[in-house]
Order: structure tokens, then C-alpha cells, then sequence
């Protein structure tokens, strides 16, 4: 029964089910088609929506590129105002203009200029860096794996006293500050000892010096003369081609100055659609590295000449070794290939030669490092029997009071001249060290009670052997002592080297400073005025460095910047601009002959600017140096980038280096671009051989190495490189070395970036 029952009540309900099926089939058909009518024209209009959008954004990333590409190559069309050091009129102009009909929009975009420092500090009338006050900030290497940025202060200690309240520097975004690795911070105690605040500013990093009271004066800071250095390392090793730095006084009225080759954008570019004018914007900033004096990207390059002052002469018979027997009155050479419509941009004259003498000398102090007689060790320093045969040789382990090695006896030398005193000695380092292991000395003008700055002798491996410093003329007292410090040397086998320590009066006296200088063979000088002008007189170097090269025999290098007689005096081009086309003759030069150690010899460099050559970045290094056998000098050279090259063109780089006592007869000196040793024309294991191509005599080496596209050691994209110049038998001296990369003008790309509107 139950069974009957339980499946009649089962119909039942299918027949009910049926009943509601049929119902909603006809209510869904009566309303499907409208609700899927409604969903495609949902679908449709969210898919235009997105698409008017997307355009949108498009067009105007598209309008930031326009302007970054405007900005990048100079477009004629930018404004005046915007050339050269940035005013109140520069910011206070901005550049609009309109794309039509890109993506169906319509671009507005404008290039307003900021302020460098805008948010940063308190701007000065018209935003216009002091002139007494030049900021440059550069990456100058690297620091093991990290990256190493100097930020070079300088100002004219004539003006009066300058107390620095404040050292700042920008990071671009992808770099950061590496804690404690400033040389602000390497020496607790002293006066400009400070640790920076790291703060997030613009998509990047700003790292601030904030001094106390009483505030370190400029000639607190590390450095010497008119310039003050501070470094700091960062990470990750790289180029930040966007950072800049600044300084601020306590001084009214000079408060403020920034790197001044650092300019900033603020690009908007606002696109609206030409059917439904909704419209979208973006706004970004972006920052361009402009010309320096070297160092820059310049639509331009350089020339070197010279020639040699000093020959073998005839009637002395075979002279396998060169020996140089003749000084020449004068010698000259010419420049003819600088395009007609250039304009000298700079010229540097350099002369140097070498000197048998040391009557000149007076030596105060003189210590062979056979024992300690003259120093107090501290427990990081010992004598080391194996070298020379004596050495001093540091090491760091224990308490930081290990570091010292400091004269025991005062010495006297308030005798000495302004300027006069020089400190020298030979130096030399053991194991595989990094950045952070560095030699530091010191000086005290009241017999150590108190002392002054530190100031480094070297860091990391490959240290010049010999090295010198002209003591300041504030510690030219009756109680002068020095001391020595080290910093890091603690790891396995690092050793910081010492021998020959000698204090010794300035050797000027000998080093021939003055020079005659011709130009198409009219004479030319400077007047007590620094104008140039036609006449007799003789010009004088304004920087000058001797060197030791052995014992009681000597080489220095003169340097003038010539570039106003150079502008005025050489030959004119298409128009009335001076080309630094032209002859020049330099002569009344002194050096010692009769020895394998003998030469004189002079060069010019000469740097131009024309648009007919595509732009270059230019490296200068001209600290005089002697290079002994078996060392090896290491150029790490970055911040350029190499562009695409351009039909027909050979060459991505090239570089002259200025070398005086190279000798023929001794092979194994090299010049390495990246690691390949390149060739001067004759040798390329015999580089520095006193022979140049182009030149007329022999007698020394003004050699130009070309990198060539074909060659590899380049490629497009590639922003460093490294120039090593190892030696074995071969000792000669380095006047300077200088590099033209082919390299583009280019921007940083935007620092940041940001949607400001759309609907």
C-alpha cells in the first residue's frame, strides 16, 4: 500500500515541475533577448571606455617622449633663455606646444624648467648659483663594488672666511647611500666630522651633511688649496648620470651654490580625445647633464700637439740607449685639420723635462725607515727587513689606537717660504685590498697637541710609488709634526708600505716655469691684466709638480690655460671665429742632457666645439707622475654613452697621453684599452719609446690610440671602460692623459613620473 502511495505522490510532483518549466521558458523568452541586447551594449561600451583610455595615455606617454627627444637634442625651436647658466628668466619661461591627432587625441605639453633644488632649499635671488662658490659633482670610479661620487668644492680663499653649513647630493632612483662610506665620516674627531641624513626625495635618495655649530670652515674640509673634496660610495656600481650636489654657507652673501650642469625639467603633457574631449595627463620630471669644462658631452672634440725640445744631436757616435745630448732653443707644430666653422672652447699648454741637479734642495728631514729612531709606533706598525732592505709596514688588528705611526721630535719650519715645504715618500701596499682599506696622514702645528685633517695617500691596490705634498702654510711652525694613520688593512696579508720619508724646501727654484709661447710666429703673452697681447715677455705657469724620479735627480711639468691667446691669436675659420688651427712654438725651456733620464719637450691640447662633429665626452687627467719599473697606472673611466655609430665613421674612441723619458730601448710598456693593448703607430709593447707619429724629431712621446668601432672594445650602449698603463724594465713620467668618447647628449630619462588626471 504504501508503495502504490509513495508513487503516485512522485507523478504528482513531475507533473508540477513540468508545469513551472513551461512558465519560466516563457518569461525568458519573453526577456532574454533585451537583457543580452543590454550585456553587448554593456560590453561594447566598456571595451570603448578602455580603448578612449588606453589612446588616451598613449598619446600622452607620447607627448613626454616628444619633449625628453626635444630637450636631448637642443631643439633650435626651445627658448633662449634656456641656454647656458640657468636665471629667473630661464624658470620663469616655459615651452608649450601641441601634437594633433595622435591616437585620435589631441597633445598638449609643456616644458617648464625647475630649479635644481626646488623642495630642497631655500632659493637665492634668481635662483643663480654664486660665482664665487663652483660646484662639480662626478662619479670618479669605483670603490670595490661599489660606486664612488666626489663632489669638488671650490672657492677663492682670497674672499674671505666661508663657514659650510651644509653638503648635499641627489641620487637618481635605483642608487642608494652606503652608510658610513663618506670621507666625512672617516675621521671622528675632526672638525668637519659629520654623518648624513638619507631622505627620499623625487624617486631617488638625498644625502645631507648637516654641520653643527660652530660650523667647519672651507679649509677645514679634506682637500688643500682653493678645492675641497668630499666622496662618498654608493651601490649598486653604475653611473647615476642624473645626480647633482650643492653646498650652503653661513655667509649672506654667499649662501648657495649647486652644480650648475644639472638641469631640470618638469614635462606635462595633457591628451585629450578629439569625439568625446575627455581628456588624460601625465606628468613627469626628467634631468640633462649640459656642458663643463671637460668632462661633458660637447658637440666637439680636441686636438694634441707638440713637440720635443731636446734631441741626440750629431757627432756622438752610436747611442743604442738614446741618449738625449742637445736642448733646443725651441721647437714648434702645426694644427690644420679642425673644421672650419669651429670655436676653441679651451686650450691647455703643458712643458716638461728633466734635471740632473738638486743644489736647489734643501732637506730638513730624511728618514731611510731602517728603524723608528724618529716615530712612535703603535701596535699596527713594524719594520719589515725584506724590501728596501727597510720598510715601515702597516696592519691593522686590536683597538682603534693601533692605527698611529706619528713622529716623535717636532722640526722646525718656520724658515720655509709660503708654499715651499714638501713632504714626500715612497709607498706601496701588499695583499687584495678594497676601497675601504686607504693610508692617511696628518699634520700638527703645536707639536700633536692638536692635529689637522686627515688627507689621503691612497686607497685600495696600484698606488703611485712616490708621493708628495706641499705642506700648508699654517703648519709652517717651530712645532711641526706629522703622523700617519690607517684606515681599514685589516684583512688577510693587506699592508700598507712606507720608505724615504723626506721633508725638503720646494724645488721651483730649479723647475723652469716660464716659457716662450708663439702662435703663427708672433710671440704672445698675457699682461699683468691676464689680457693677451703681442710682445716679448715670457709666459708663466700657473700650476707646476717635481718629481723624484731617483735620488737627487729630478723631472718636472709646467701647465697654463692658454685658451685666451689660443681664441685670439690662431687662425680664423669660415667666419670670424678663432679655429685653433694654426703653428705654435714654444722654446726657452730648461733640461739637463747627457743621460738616459734626459728630455724636454711641450704639448698642447687644444678642445673645440662645431657642429659638424658629432659629440664627445672628454676625460682630462694631468697629475704629473713617475711611473718605476714594473708598476702599472689604472684609468677607471665612466659616465659617457656610446651611441650607435653613424655611416662612415671609424672611431669610438680615441686618447693622447703625453709621456716624457720612455725609452726605446726597453720593451714591455703598454697602453690597454678594456684589457687589449693598442698600438702608437709603431709598437704596441713599446709604446712609450720617444717616438710619435706625426712628429718631426724624435725625443718623446705625444701618442693618440684609436678605439675603433671594428675592434670591439666598444659597443653601442656601453657607459665605462678602463685604461691600464703597466710598465716593466721601462720608468717615465705621465704629464697627462686625455680620452674623447664618441657619446651622446643625453638625458636621464624621467626621474618620475605620474598620471595627474583623466575621465
Amino acid at each position: 500500500m504504501r508503495k502504490r502511495t509513495l508513487n503516485k505522490s512522485i507523478r504528482d510532483e513531475k507533473g508540477q515541475a513540468l508545469i513551472l518549466v513551461l512558465i519560466l521558458m516563457l518569461v525568458g523568452g519573453l526577456i532574454i533577448a533585451p537583457l543580452l541586447a543590454y550585456m553587448s551594449t554593456g560590453i561594447k561600451v566598456g571595451k570603448e571606455v578602455f580603448e578612449e583610455r588606453m589612446y588616451g595615455q598613449y598619446a600622452a606617454d607620447s607627448g613626454v617622449e616628444d619633449a625628453l627627444y626635444r630637450i636631448k637634442r637642443d631643439d633650435p625651436a626651445l627658448p633662449e633663455e634656456w641656454q647656458g647658466v640657468w636665471n629667473k628668466d630661464a624658470y620663469d619661461t616655459p615651452f608649450t606646444y601641441s601634437i594633433p591627432q595622435l591616437n585620435g587625441n589631441d597633445v598638449g605639453v609643456t616644458i617648464q624648467p625647475q630649479w635644481a633644488l626646488e623642495g630642497l632649499e631655500a632659493p637665492p635671488l634668481g635662483m643663480t648659483p654664486h660665482a664665487d662658490i663652483v660646484i662639480v659633482g662626478d662619479t670618479i670610479g669605483t670603490a670595490g663594488d661599489n660606486g664612488l661620487y666626489q663632489i669638488s668644492i671650490n672657492y677663492d680663499l682670497s674672499i674671505g672666511e666661508l663657514k659650510i653649513h651644509r653638503v648635499g647630493a641627489w641620487l637618481p632612483g635605483g642608487f642608494s647611500y652606503m652608510p658610513g662610506m663618506s670621507n666625512l665620516e672617516a675621521a671622528p674627531g675632526a672638525d668637519y666630522y659629520c654623518v648624513p641624513e638619507v631622505n627620499l626625495y623625487r624617486g631617488g635618495e638625498v644625502i645631507t651633511w648637516n654641520f653643527s655649530p660652530p660650523y667647519p670652515s672651507f679649509e677645514d674640509l679634506p682637500g688643500s688649496g682653493t678645492k675641497r673634496i668630499v666622496t662618498f660610495e654608493f651601490t649598486p656600481k653604475g653611473t647615476p648620470v642624473s645626480a647633482f650636489s650643492w653646498v650652503v654657507s653661513k655667509r649672506n652673501d654667499i649662501y648657495l651654490s649647486w652644480d650648475v650642469d644639472i638641469k631640470t625639467y618638469q614635462i606635462t603633457s595633457q591628451a585629450e580625445d578629439v569625439d568625446s574631449g575627455k581628456s588624460i595627463g601625465v606628468e613627469a620630471y626628467a634631468v640633462k647633464n649640459e656642458m663643463r669644462e671637460l668632462g661633458s658631452t660637447i658637440s666637439g672634440d680636441y686636438r694634441a700637439i707638440g713637440a720635443t725640445l731636446m734631441i741626440e744631436g750629431s757627432g756622438h757616435g752610436y747611442n743604442p740607449d738614446g741618449i738625449r745630448y742637445e736642448l733646443l732653443n725651441e721647437s714648434d707644430a702645426t694644427v690644420s685639420d679642425i673644421p672650419d666653422n669651429a670655436q676653441v672652447e679651451a686650450a691647455y699648454l703643458y712643458w716638461s723635462a728633466w734635471l740632473a741637479s738638486s743644489s736647489a734642495e734643501q732637506i730638513l728631514f730624511l728618514d731611510d725607515c731602517s728603524n723608528f729612531n724618529n716615530w712612535i709606533p703603535d701596535a699596527d706598525w713594524e719594520l719589515y727587513p725584506l724590501r728596501s732592505p727597510w720598510e715601515f709596514r702597516g696592519h691593522h688588528s686590536g683597538s682603534e689606537s693601533n692605527r698611529y705611526l706619528t713622529m716623535s721630535d717636532s722640526i722646525d719650519l718656520s724658515s720655509c717660504s709660503p708654499g715651499a715645504a714638501i713632504v714626500s715618500w715612497k709607498q706601496d701596499e701588499g695583499g687584495s685590498l678594497e676601497g675601504t682599506d686607504r693610508l692617511y696622514f696628518a699634520f700638527s702645528k703645536d707639536g700633536g697637541i692638536n692635529w689637522g685633517d686627515d688627507i689621503e695617500a691612497f686607497r685600495n691596490d696600484n698606488p703611485p710609488s712616490s708621493f708628495s705634498h706641499t705642506i700648508p702654510d699654517e703648519y709652517l711652525t717651530e712645532n711641526f709634526r706629522m703622523r700617519f694613520y690607517l684606515y681599514g688593512f685589516s684583512g688577510t696579508g693587506e699592508y700598507a708600505y712606507i720608505d724615504k720619508i723626506k721633508i725638503s724646501v720646494s724645488l721651483e727654484t730649479i723647475a723652469d716655469t716660464s716659457a716662450i709661447f708663439k702662435i703663427n710666429n708672433t710671440q704672445v703673452y698675457f699682461d699683468g691684466g691676464g689680457e693677451p697681447t703681442v710682445g716679448n715677455e715670457e709666459i708663466t705657469a700657473s700650476e707646476w709638480s717635481i718629481l723624484e724620479n731617483q735620488p737627487g735627480e729630478y723631472s718636472y711639468a709646467c701647465y697654463l690655460d692658454v685658451t685666451e691667446l689660443v681664441k685670439e691669436y690662431s687662425n680664423t675659420g669660415g667666419g670670424e671665429n678663432h679655429t685653433g688651427n694654426g703653428t705654435y712654438t714654444v722654446g726657452d725651456v730648461y733640461g739637463d742632457t747627457d743621460n738616459e733620464w734626459s728630455y724636454a719637450a711641450w704639448s698642447l691640447i687644444i678642445i673645440y666645439s662645431s657642429p659638424e662633429t658629432k659629440g664627445h665626452q672628454l676625460y682630462l687627467y694631468d697629475d704629473f707622475t713617475y711611473v718605476d719599473n714594473d708598476e702599472t697606472l689604472e684609468f677607471p673611466i665612466s659616465g659617457f654613452l656610446v651611441p650607435e655609430p653613424i655611416e662612415g665613421e671609424e672611431n669610438a674612441a680615441k686618447l693622447t697621453c703625453f709621456v716624457g723619458e720612455g725609452d726605446d730601448c726597453y720593451n714591455g710598456d703598454y697602453l690597454k684599452f678594456n684589457g687589449t693593448a693598442l698600438s702608437d703607430g709603431k709598437s704596441t709593447s713599446n709604446v712609450w719609446n720617444s717616438w710619435s707619429y706625426g712628429l718631426a724629431q724624435d725625443g718623446i712621446d705625444i701618442d693618440t690610440f684609436d678605439v675603433t668601432w671594428s675592434s670591439g672594445l666598444l659597443e653601442p650602449g656601453d657607459t665605462s671602460a678602463q685604461v691600464t698603463m703597466p710598465t716593466q724594465t721601462d720608468s717615465w713620467n705621465l704629464v697627462y692623459i686625455i680620452l674623447s668618447f664618441r657619446s651622446e647628449i643625453t638625458t636621464s630619462g624621467t626621474i618620475t613620473y605620474l598620471y595627474i588626471g583623466g575621465g
